[in-house]
């Protein structure tokens, strides 16, 4: 009886020395080879003979490193695709505007987005085509692209000729003074007629701002619209010098 006992023994030994040295060829680590033994037919120490002093296991990732592996791997292979041109993403959104029946707010919810966002990229669909590319290729920001987009289309064409002849920047603040004088001449019913030239007076142009406390405001301007007020000082500037 001891005999059989001890032949069931060294059975099991053996199967559980062959798992040993299974696992070794997957290059598991030694903690997990000994967790998966069974400890009842061998010692550590037999499963540790076994390995070897020289045995090099393949360190595996926690399912954290594994995680954080992953998400940097769909990062890479997000930023390895072309991204979405400016163009491309303003054009989308004006399929969204279509959509909607042109209710941003709802846009605006369902798709994530500022309403400052969108109506950045859906102002670039009122760019000329030679702007549109300019917008793609990074020669004009998205930023000013936007306050030129309320030009007309001759203006539009003056703009794309002197950034393409002359490899001008227009800047926020250029383009921002440029609409203005635009707006301004539509208002009083004159032609406006963008040059170089201009586009120098404008990056050259001086501003300062004044500000006024609740209180002037009230006491000087009280029911006045804050966009009214600039024109009303000047106004009174004008008429104090022709004195």
């Amino acid at each position: 009886m001891a005999e059989t006992n001890q032949l069931l023994i060294n059975y099991y030994k053996k199967e559980e020395m062959k798992k040993v040295k299974k696992m070794m060829e997957e290059k598991l680590e030694v903690g997990e080879i000994l967790k998966s033994v069974n400890m009842e037919w061998i010692s550590k120490e037999e499963v540790l003979n076994i390995l070897g002093e020289d045995y090099e296991p393949v360190i595996k990732e926690s399912r954290v490193e594994h995680k954080h592996k992953n998400e940097n791997e769909n990062m890479i292979n997000t930023f390895s695709v072309t991204p979405n041109t400016p163009m491309e993403i303003a054009k989308k959104y004006k399929k969204y505007f279509e959509e909607y029946k042109q209710n941003r707010k709802e846009i605006c919810k369902d798709k994530n987005i500022s309403n400052g966002t969108l109506q950045k990229y859906m102002r670039l669909n009122y760019l000329i085509p030679e702007l549109q590319e300019l917008v793609n290729n990074k020669r004009l920001g998205i930023n000013p692209a936007e306050h030129i987009s309320f030009l007309d289309e001759k203006n539009q064409f003056k703009i794309a000729e002197i950034i393409q002849n002359y490899n001008y920047e227009i800047t926020d603040s250029i383009a921002q003074k440029i609409k203005r004088d635009f707006r301004k001449s539509q208002n009083v019913g004159e032609n406006y007629i963008l040059s170089k030239e201009k586009l120098e007076s404008y990056k050259n142009e001086k501003s300062f701002k004044l500000i006024f406390t609740q209180e002037e405001i009230q006491k000087y301007f009280n029911g006045m619209p804050n966009k009214k007020i600039k024109e009303y000082i000047i106004s009174i500037l004008e008429n104090t010098r022709d004195v």
